[in-house]
């Protein structure tokens, strides 16, 4: 063993710019990063709140087209009912006949009834 220290007060002490060059490149990667998260947790923020307005315009608008589908579903049993009549009508008055046949009004086969065998 030496005597002598392992230090020398007559050297400069070692440069640490290595390190520091390599801090500053990450720094501003990690400043990029950071950035481009926030920005897309902002966007996504903004994009669920548009979804949820959406949700409620649909919402507010079926509810207003109910009434508006009831009206149509009475209409449309009104109407069958007259031309079912009409067909019934048709039977037995010429004029009934007349725009039966001049309309081409006809009735469909009740769906569960079973389909006439061809002869």
């Amino acid at each position: 063993m030496s005597s002598e220290p392992d230090y020398n007060f007559n050297q400069p002490a070692a440069s640490n710019s290595e390190g520091g060059a390599l801090i500053i490149p990450f720094a501003l990667i990690t400043a990029a990063i950071a950035v481009l998260m926030v920005a897309q947790t902002v966007n996504v923020f903004k994009g669920h709140s548009g979804l949820r307005d959406t949700q409620v315009q649909y919402a507010k608008a079926y509810t207003q087209r109910e009434a508006l589908v009831k009206q149509s579903q009475d209409l449309q049993q009104k109407l069958q009912n007259l031309v079912l009549d009409l067909l019934i009508l048709a039977k037995t008055d010429d004029d009934a006949k007349a725009i039966v046949q001049k309309y081409n009004i006809q009735q469909n086969a009740p769906e569960g009834a079973p389909a006439e065998a061809p002869k």
